[in-house]
């Protein structure tokens, strides 16, 4: 069964909800953010991205950086941009994007669920980025951003999601810079959404690993947070988008070699676009042409072996260019399926890249064989959409601490 906790909240003033909500810290970079907090000083963003205020010379994890946040955090509720809840609640999350709609529940997932793989997992997580957050957490004593995490559908919520949103009045609504409307209803019984949670088997940590870890590694502090904040939906409501590579370098191959290579190991083909977002089927664009690199995967493979990612590294990248880690090799870069092909084609015909591979996105179904196997999904191959909006309610358990 899934444990969650009702969350011991601040919610975001509904008069100020678009000045301080803002989009997850680790999707922008230190430039992005300030772009995105000029002419906004007091939104959140100065809390989980203090960096922005500082010149590229002070790194992201210098003490005065975490002292920063604490201030702007304590500012925020000073000046009734946060405010504290009477009682712990739950919160039922709309996004909506175009003719896309999903709905979740945030709460507070159980620290036990987490530890006992009740709350899965699928990636790796890196100590310095979660070395980054617990120093915010503790200075800031809060939960800020949610983590997203999938749920097996059960009919019960979903029947209280639509109750909720048809009966009560929404708490916060928010359209943001790419259009999605996010909308924040307080659920009027939150232990009735507590006891449902209990028929669902367990539940899965889609976007958000770093928040989780970070968040769990304070869970025996003496005062710590209570849980991880958590939204979860259900599964057949999440969209996961394609993650495709730039390769900016192709070493000692030229283009036409490099080409001879990939048809050792796919099924070449010339195509005149980018190949359809179909598993088995890997995209290349070279020398301002597409190329159909096709594939089949054993079907006695472990789930992992079964992803296009893991087929284009484990057959091409590492191999032929050497590629051991591709978290950490500066020639290659990343880019969300948001984007779309044409901006791979972009940054190799400007000259910015040397070949551009699309993938095509991996199905939550692939990503949960991956989690159940307890097995890791190959690095920069999920991005999930619509992203969450931080600042709508935060996790308060102790005075920050400037």
């Amino acid at each position: 069964m899934v444990k969650i906790h009702p969350i011991p909240a601040l919610t975001v003033n509904p008069s100020r909800a678009a000045e301080i909500t803002c989009v997850p810290y680790d999707i922008v970079s230190r430039a992005e953010s300030r772009a995105l907090a000029q002419n906004h000083p007091d939104t959140l963003l100065r809390v989980d991205r203090a960096d922005l205020e500082f010149p590229d010379s002070v790194k992201f994890n210098a003490p005065e950086v975490y002292q920063k946040a604490a201030q702007n955090f304590s500012h925020l509720i000073e000046n009734g941009s946060l405010l504290k809840e009477t009682k712990p609640s739950i919160y039922l999350v709309r996004m909506v994007e175009g003719k896309h709609r999903q709905r979740g529940f945030a709460a507070l997932a159980d620290f036990g669920d987490y530890a006992s793989g009740q709350l899965r997992k699928h990636e790796f997580t890196r100590p310095d980025k979660e070395d980054d957050r617990v120093t915010l957490i503790r200075h800031l004593g809060a939960l800020t951003g949610p983590v997203l995490a999938a749920y097996p559908d059960l009919p019960e919520l979903t029947a209280q999601m639509d109750k909720i949103e048809s009966t009560e009045k929404p708490l916060a609504e928010v359209t943001d810079e790419r259009g999605v409307q996010h909308t924040v209803w307080r659920c009027p019984d939150a232990a009735e959404i507590v006891k449902l949670f209990t028929q669902v088997s367990r539940s899965y940590i889609a976007d958000g690993h770093h928040r989780a870890a970070a968040a769990a590694r304070l869970a025996k502090e003496k005062v710590g947070p209570l849980g991880i904040l958590t939204v979860y939906f259900p599964a057949s409501e999440l969209r996961v988008l394609p993650y495709h590579r730039l390769v900016l370098k192709l070493d000692l191959f030229s283009p036409a070699t490099f080409l001879e290579e990939a048809k050792k190991v796919f099924q070449v083909t010339p195509s005149p676009s980018a190949p359809p977002d179909e598993t088995g089927k890997i995209g290349l664009f070279l020398e301002g042409k597409w190329y159909q690199l096709s594939w089949s995967a054993d079907p006695k493979s472990d789930p992992v072996a079964k992803l296009d990612a893991s087929a284009l590294q484990d057959r091409l990248l590492g191999p032929i260019l050497q590629v051991k880690d591709p978290r950490t090799d500066a020639r290659l870069d990343f880019v969300g399926g948001i984007h779309g092909t044409k901006s791979l084609e972009n940054r190799v015909n400007s000259g910015q890249a040397a070949a551009a591979f699309s993938l095509p996105a991996v199905s939550l179904s692939q990503i949960l064989a991956v989690a159940d196997a307890d097995q890791i999904m190959p690095p920069k191959s999920t991005w999930f959409e619509p992203k969450l909006r931080s600042g709508f309610y935060v996790h308060q358990f102790a005075p920050a601490q400037p």
